[in-house]
């Protein structure tokens, strides 16, 4: 508002100043009015400047109609109609334009100016066009200043997207990493856990042991306490250092079915392929799928022989069947309140396999085909 009314005041005075040199009568009582009146409407397009924001429109027609006539009020116009402009609303705009240029006809047509001569038509014509040169100026402002305020909200809107897109990814991949460090304790420790409490109560219960086989159950147990340690320390280590993924370290796979089977006193292990040709992300799965079926297996059906077997040809398929008893006494129906078979569909899917689980009133059976690229 200072600048506006510094800048209307010199124009004032120059416009006034001008005049007279050009002849005009500064001691014709007109003069004197039309000075004051010039005052006036400057010092009431000063006051209008603050609700430029709050009613453009408005404000701006007022402005266009005084600015015609006053000198004074002239920055204050034009700082108004650079505000409409930056709505970038054509009609409101072009009619402040028109207040503006009928203003500035009536003026120096009537000659209600400092001169107090109605100029001629030529001069009339010079005064618009002028007057239209100006205007488009603080018209061409504004709509850069819009446009300019459009590009700030628009990379503003972007950069919120885009942090919010990083944050959903950040999310995503905390989930992506909880899941894996889940079915990793899922599969690795509840196998051994399970294994270790079901020897346990052997040892408990079964008072009619022989001292070998006391030992062997004792051997199992402190094995696999010793094997569910070291894959606790390894979970725990991702945990504290996420930097440090499961997959940097050794993860069991086909090769290690035999070890695996050789801790299940009712397991039998028919191996068909060579586990060493495998590919290593397949051949880690099917140990892992094997060992959550054997976990169920015990889990569902203790004491009961399990058959393990794996066939398959390079370049085709690898087949995977688990096959065991179930006790007569039991309802045979799928195990319930676990993830275990939503684990092995899982590990199946991830390499491009399927899986069918298939009950009958004696047998639980799961068959697995995984692809066999050649090499």
């Amino acid at each position: 508002m200072l600048v506006a009314f510094l800048a209307g005041a010199l124009l004032l005075v120059v416009n006034s100043g001008l005049s007279v040199e050009m002849g005009a009568d500064e001691g014709n009582p007109l003069f004197g009015v039309i000075l004051f009146a010039d005052l006036v409407l400057g010092l009431t397009a000063l006051v209008l400047l603050p609700f430029r924001r709050r009613t453009p429109v408005t404000v701006g027609l007022i402005a266009g109609l005084i600015g015609g006539f006053s000198s004074f009020a002239v920055p204050a116009g034009l700082i108004i109609l650079v505000s409409v402009a930056v709505r970038r609303r054509w009609r409101e705009t072009a009619a402040v334009l028109t207040a503006w240029l009928v203003s500035i006809g009536v003026v120096e047509a009537s000659g209600l100016t400092f001169s107090l001569t109605p100029a001629p038509a030529s001069e009339v014509f010079f005064a618009l066009v002028l007057g239209a040169f100006v205007l488009a100026g603080a018209v061409v402002t504004g709509m850069f200043i819009g446009n300019r305020r459009d590009l700030l909200v628009a990379l503003q809107e972007r950069a919120a997207l885009a942090e919010a897109d990083q944050q959903l990814r950040m999310e995503q991949a905390r989930d992506h990493e909880r899941t894996r460090i889940a079915r990793e304790m899922h599969d690795g420790l509840g196998h051994r856990l399970s294994l270790i409490a079901m020897h346990a109560s052997a040892l408990r219960y079964r008072t009619d042991l022989g001292q070998d086989e006391t030992a062997s159950a004792a051997n199992i147990v402190h094995e696999s306490s010793r094997r569910a340690l070291k894959e606790l320390r390894e979970v725990l280590g991702v945990l504290r250092d996420p930097q440090s993924p499961l997959g940097e370290s050794p993860q069991p796979d086909a090769q290690e079915l035999e070890a695996l089977t050789a801790l299940e006193p009712n397991v039998n292990l028919m191996l068909h392929v060579t586990p060493a040709d495998i590919p290593s992300t397949t051949s880690r799965h099917i140990y892992r799928i094997v060992q959550e079926c054997l976990t169920n297996a015990r889990k569902h059906a203790p004491g009961c022989e399990v058959t393990v077997s794996l066939t398959g040809t390079a370049g085709e398929n690898l087949n995977l069947s688990i096959v065991n008893a179930l006790r007569p006494e039991k309802p045979q129906t799928l195990p319930t309140g676990g993830f275990g078979l939503v684990g092995i569909e899982e590990r199946t899917k991830a390499v491009g396999g399927t899986m069918t689980v298939h009950i009958t009133a004696d047998e639980h059976r799961i068959d697995v085909v995984l692809p066999w690229p050649a090499q």
